[in-house]
């Protein structure tokens, strides 16, 4: 890499954390990319000559994520893909927790933006990032061999996002969301599952179903609405109030259990 694309990135990531901490630092993505410029300690015109628009910018923090999974996955030489996939589903869900100030601003616009989510970046890349562990699975005997690697990425891509929306909505909090990511995840691949894996994904399944919450504590992160309270009812000093779902007692369909 030449000089002047040494140069190039460099400015590129000072924008991209510049508008992490703008986010951050305020609560909203309404930042503008003069205060942008500011922050980052460039031209006004750089951060449009880099990304061409603030969309583009949050599309980008978006991606971050995923290039981090990726990344991760290029690293690990398991001889086991199951617990591959387990652990940068388990990554995913716990980079997303560790700043949910940052996080579920960013991906509440993201999720919301006709572009967002629905970015082949970012949706295509994210079932490419779980396609490879299940056909690595299918091809080790672990995964059933009539499985469409694709369509068991993309059902895990849709598991994975709908569960991180209620994680931004305030549905969930973070350990909540990583178990649910995993107790799904498991429960689809048991679907899958050969003997060569089942018994240790039913040993994943028992161990997550016990992790799970009896109750869903509705987080109050000023992006979900309040629950309505009957009167007389105290709020929870704001923090966070049990909406009373109990999670019922999950049994596994015949001949796998």
């Amino acid at each position: 890499m030449g000089l002047r694309e040494k140069r190039k990135l460099e400015r590129r990531e000072r924008i991209l954390a510049a508008a992490q901490e703008l986010i951050r630092e305020t609560g909203s993505v309404g930042l503008s990319m003069r205060a942008l410029a500011r922050k980052a300690e460039v031209s006004l015109a750089t951060p449009y000559n880099l990304f061409g628009s603030k969309g583009a910018v949050l599309a980008e923090l978006g991606l971050a994520v995923l290039k981090k999974l990726e990344r991760k996955m290029e690293e690990l030489r398991s001889h086991d893909p199951i617990e591959d996939l387990l652990h940068i589903a388990e990554l995913g869900a716990n980079t997303y927790a560790s700043d949910p100030r940052f996080y579920r601003t960013l991906m509440a616009v993201l999720t919301a933006s006709a572009r967002g989510l629905h970015d082949d970046a970012i949706s295509g890349g994210s079932v490419r990032l779980w396609q490879r562990p299940v056909e690595a699975g299918i091809r080790a005997g672990l995964l059933r061999a009539d499985a469409d690697s694709e369509f068991v990425a993309r059902d895990l891509v849709i598991t994975f996002l709908g569960v991180l929306d209620l994680w931004v909505r305030g549905v969930l909090d973070g350990e909540a969301m990583r178990t649910h990511i995993l107790y799904a995840f498991t429960l689809a691949l048991l679907g899958l599952s050969t003997d060569a894996s089942r018994a240790k994904l039913l040993r994943h399944y028992r161990r997550f179903q016990r992790q799970l919450p009896r109750e869903i504590r509705v987080v109050d992160n000023g992006l979900a609405r309040r629950r309505a309270r009957p009167a007389g009812e105290a709020a929870n000093g704001g923090a966070a109030v049990a909406a009373k779902v109990r999670a019922p007692q999950a049994a596994l369909p015949e001949g796998i259990q």
